[in-house]
Formats: C-alpha cells, structure tokens, sequence
C-alpha cells in the first residue's frame, strides 16, 4: 500500500505566526520506507489554504467563511437545475396539464430536496450571524422563479 504524495496535503489549525516560524523544518514531508529493499525516499506535501473533511470546506482558523461561500454556490447551481426543471413542466407538457405541473407547491416540492437538502446540512456549523444571513439570503432568492 502506498501513499500518494502528489494527492496528500496538510492544513496547519490555529498557527500563529510566531509557531509558523519556530517550526522546523518549515515544510511538511512523508518518506516512504516500503518497500524495504529500497532506500527511504522523501517527498515534500502540499500546504493547502481549504480542504473538504466529509463535504465540508475547513480553513485553517475554522471560521467557516469558505464553507458559507461553497454553500451558497451549491445553493445557486441547484436553484438553476430547479429553474430548468420548472421551464420544463411548465412549457414542455399538455395544455390541460400545465396548471398542475406548474402550481407554486409542485415547484416547492421540487425545490425542497433539489436547493433546502444543501442549507440544512450545514446550518450547524455556521458560526456568526452574518454566516447564517448569508444562507438564508441565498436561499431566499432560490425561491423565486
């Protein structure tokens, strides 16, 4: 089994300045011992500024700003999938039909797994207020058609 250096990354949490400049060495590595008959070999890692653990987006300070901004893009690219799926019921169905398919709880419906599933599941994570606005804005304009 190996690891892949090239994929592999790390993520500093509450580093301060001054431990950033006593660490040493400034660099994080993996060295590989397997298999054995081979020399050890190094490989630098990648510090990354955001990573996803289990869906949600962390940065170094857990603010949960960068997981907020990726809420809200996931929010507004299935708002579109919902605004296509609506066009479609609307006009791509029968006369007699179409006051059914197209009524405000059909699309609520629609909307409620397809744009609320993605609010709901990070909700508990938002720190401030202004976080939390954010969503609800962003859900709010999802509404609309």
């Amino acid at each position: 089994m190996r690891i892949n250096h090239e994929k592999t990354e790390v993520m500093m949490f509450y580093e301060t300045p001054a431990q950033r400049a006593t660490r040493f060495p400034s660099t994080f590595h993996i060295t590989t011992r397997f298999p054995p008959s081979q020399p050890p070999r190094t490989f630098p890692l990648k510090k990354t500024p955001t990573f996803k653990y289990l869906g949600l987006t962390l940065d170094p300070y857990l603010t949960m700003e960068s997981a907020m901004k990726h809420i809200c893009r996931k929010i507004n690219v299935a708002h579109q999938t919902m605004a296509a799926v609506a066009h479609s019921l609307r006009y791509d169905s029968s006369a007699t039909d179409r006051g059914i398919r197209s009524s405000p709880y059909v699309f609520f419906r629609i909307w409620q797994p397809c744009v609320l599933s993605f609010a709901t599941e990070i909700f508990r994570y938002l720190l401030t207020n202004a976080q939390i606005d954010a969503v609800e804005r962003t859900l709010i304009h999802s509404l609309q058609l």
